[in-house]
């Protein structure tokens, strides 16, 4: 056997040196490299020249090709990614035989030609682009990743408006300062392959800058800051970068409101002090600091109202007055004062208020027109706008000048006898009343001329034998009363029940009277008002009957008798008597 050497293919690296025109861009050195797993990356248009050598550190001879000497001496890597040097077959290190089943041995080199490739991105700000600019606002950071197909990244470098190239370590942040910023960036594998700087260029504008807005007023007194209904205020705005996205407005502590270019609207607002708040946001989200303008708006001149004197009553917007009612007129005004009141009813000639008045003693509707001047000759009414002359307020009243209508009934038992009507003590009078107009608002009532007047709620009895005088009253709402008077007698007495026999008792037995069997009994009762109206019997505690003919058929023996009277108004009086039939 030969001695054995250990034969290692030392791959040698030529540099070429190149130099690019661009700006102070940092060139990397066309190399190989190894990575820590013991791949071997070449870079493609770096030369190959193969040694061999007996030892791992050797020198070693130069291999050359008599067949392929163009090709080699320095040779190419032809084929992106994995290529192979190789044996026939590989031989047992120990026994130096070929290895069996015949097995080439293959050293792998990555051949890397391809540059990285690199892309730039934007967070953390708003983004508007407009044509071929794009603007970003406030907040914005620009990231570079770079990928690569074979050796992997070894660095990043990027330049910002012509400054020195640079190496990307951490993320950038565009000076606000620079209107325009030009960002140029490539990336570098680890072999010095290195990606076209004129292809990776992008151009853009950093907007930290907040729009500007401004209110613009006709028809105001500037030195007190007074505005009216008939004031335009217009909203103007500009941005000199992104432009202008949105303005905001809204009054005192109300939401912002997208402004839309036209006059704002006042007519919502109260006749007190107020502020303006606006402001504009531009199209990558810088907002303006909001800018306030203070007024007092001035909706109307005086403040006008109605009182009234005396009884109204109010339901479904409709307005009651009695005849005894007046209206009276009030009006003030906190700026330059009351100059007059005016008020006209039914359609009248409007005349000067001077006092309170009452309405058409006629019952029905009545229209009354008011309204007041101030100084300024803003006038009081719908709007209250200073350039319309006589608007007025308007009122629709109806006087009311009649009592509701009573009437009376009586629940229970009574008895009428010409004229008069009598009730027992279980009888109740009920009240009715109605009205057409105002409404019905309580009926009282009182007995025998008594001051007190009595509320009434439910039908309700008379007590005390006697004649008696009701008064009854209605009140409508607005206080009108009608009187009602009837007179009853009241009989809270029954009849006396008695008792008669047809024959005479022939002896007493145990204190008894004693009767012969063909006895009978006849009963009455005497009233002192309405009359006896039924009797109703029971003999020896059998079922009660009415009483029509004299009773017989008494048993042989003890028997009890007991029978009631009933009067035509229902009182009743119970009595009894004991015998006995021999």
């Amino acid at each position: 056997m030969k001695n054995f050497k250990y034969i290692v293919v030392i791959l040698f690296i030529v540099l070429s040196a190149f130099k690019l025109s661009a700006q102070n861009i940092i060139q990397p050195e066309k190399k190989s490299y190894e990575d820590s797993t013991g791949l071997l990356y070449w870079n493609k248009d770096v030369p190959v020249y193969l040694h061999l050598s007996s030892t791992p550190d050797g020198q070693g001879n130069l291999l050359k090709s008599k067949i392929h000497a163009k090709y080699t001496n320095p040779f190419y890597f032809d084929t992106e990614g994995i290529n192979y040097m190789r044996t026939r077959y590989a031989v047992d290190t120990a026994t130096r035989k070929t290895v069996n089943p015949h097995i080439e041995i293959l050293w792998e080199v990555y051949a890397d030609g391809k540059t990285p490739v690199s892309k730039v991105h934007f967070k953390g700000a708003k983004k508007y682009s407009i044509g071929n600019k794009t603007y970003y606002g406030k907040g914005l950071h620009v990231t570079i990743s770079s990928t690569d197909a074979g050796s992997g990244i070894e660095n990043i470098y990027y330049s910002v408006n012509s400054s020195r190239y640079q190496k990307y370590e951490h993320e950038i942040t565009p000076d606000p300062n620079n209107a325009v910023c030009q960002l140029k960036y490539y990336a570098t594998d680890k072999v010095g392959n290195f990606e076209d700087v004129n292809k990776n260029e992008v151009e853009f504008f950093i907007d930290e800058e907040a729009p500007e807005t401004f209110h613009n007023i006709t028809n105001i007194d500037l030195e007190r800051s007074i505005i009216a209904l008939n004031t335009k205020i217009y909203l103007n705005a500009s941005d000199a970068k992104s432009g202008l996205k949105t303005t905001y407005y809204k009054f005192d502590t109300g939401p912002y409101i997208q402004y839309n270019g036209n006059i704002l609207p006042l007519i919502q607002l109260t006749e007190d002090n107020h502020t303006l708040s606006y402001y504009s946001v531009d199209k990558v989200g810088n907002k303006e600091t909001p800018k306030i303008f203070q007024f007092f708006l001035d909706k109307s001149a005086p403040i006008l109202t109605s009182g009234v004197l005396g009884d109204r009553f109010i339901v479904n917007d409709k307005i009651y007055f009695s005849g005894r009612t007046k209206l009276k007129l009030t009006a003030v005004d906190n700026k330059s004062g009351v100059k007059e009141v005016k008020y006209a009813l039914d359609g009248s000639e409007f005349k000067k208020y001077d006092q309170p008045f009452y309405l058409p003693k006629k019952p029905g509707f009545h229209i009354v027109k008011y309204y007041a001047v101030d100084r300024m000759n803003n006038n009081t009414g719908v709007g209250g706008s200073n350039y319309k002359k006589y608007k007025y307020s308007t009122k629709k009243i109806y006087v009311d000048l009649v009592g509701p209508s009573l009437n009376h009934s009586f629940i229970g038992k009574r008895f009428y006898t010409r004229d008069t009507v009598f009730l027992g003590k279980k009888s109740k009078i009920k009240l009715t009343a109605s009205d057409a107009e105002s409404g019905l608002q309580y009926i009282s009532y009182s007995i025998d001329g008594q001051q007190k007047e009595n509320m009434y709620k439910e039908p309700f009895s008379v007590s005390g034998n006697g004649n008696h005088i009701i008064e009854y009253f209605g009140y409508d709402n607005v206080n009108n009363r009608n009187i009602g008077r009837f007179y009853v007698i009241v009989d809270e007495n029954p009849p006396e029940p008695a008792y008669t026999f047809s024959v005479k008792p022939y002896k007493t037995e145990n204190g008894l009277n004693v009767f012969p069997s063909y006895v009978m009994v006849y009963l009455s009762g005497v009233d002192q008002m309405t009359g006896t109206e039924q009797i109703f019997y029971s003999v020896n505690g059998s079922i009660e009957k009415l009483y029509t003919t004299p009773i017989t058929g008494f048993k042989k023996g003890e028997n009890t008798l007991k029978f009631k009277t009933v009067d035509k108004l229902g009182n009743e009086k119970y009595d009894e008597v004991s015998f006995i039939i021999e």
